[in-house]
């Protein structure tokens, strides 16, 4: 396992000594990488047996979308005699992206007649981000005349809805 985002050249492992070959087998056996993909997301320096970063890995790009684990799967291949290992990369999420709502300005008109606790739902802000890097929270400045209420939807992420606490009073203010 390795978090995304890691620069090219960065240490991802030790083929040789996971595998339990000599360094040398992989230079005499001409190891390579190959990927069915063709996205070669790894290299392999065979002096030193060791697995690095070749290009830059976003998880949400590579398997856009997957809440649960995310992984990039290689064959190392040896010659003389032939060997094929299978390789699977776990790819860790970190907290890369922000939270943002499908608009940067929502409108919502609210006649003063409106009575405390009446709810006026929001849209949800999406962050592609996983578990604990995902949005976590939601709130609501100045608080002088509205709370927000947070409900968890199972499987789509949370519902907001902004709430009145107080009655609003258009001589006083006409917008918020």
């Amino acid at each position: 396992s390795i978090p995304e985002e890691m620069a090219p050249g960065s240490f991802v492992g030790d083929i040789a000594k996971d595998l339990g070959l000599e360094a040398k087998r992989l230079i005499t056996g001409k190891a390579k990488i190959f990927s069915k993909s063709g996205r070669e997301y790894v290299d392999l320096n065979r002096e030193r047996g060791h697995i690095v970063i070749k290009e830059r890995i976003d998880r949400e790009l590579l398997c856009a979308g997957a809440m649960s684990a995310c992984s990039f799967s290689f064959e190392v291949i040896l010659e003389n005699p032939i060997e094929l290992y299978r390789v699977t990369v776990e790819i860790l999420d970190v907290n890369d992206n922000s939270p943002a709502f499908p608009k940067n300005e929502i409108e919502i008109e609210i006649t003063e007649s409106a009575t405390p606790g009446a709810r006026f739902t929001l849209e949800s802000a999406v962050d592609p981000d996983v578990g604990t890097n995902s949005l976590q929270s939601y709130s609501v400045h100045p608080t002088d005349h509205f709370t927000l209420k947070k409900q968890t939807r199972s499987g789509s992420g949370k519902n907001v809805e902004l709430v009145l606490q107080t009655p609003l009073d258009r001589e006083k203010q006409e917008n918020m």
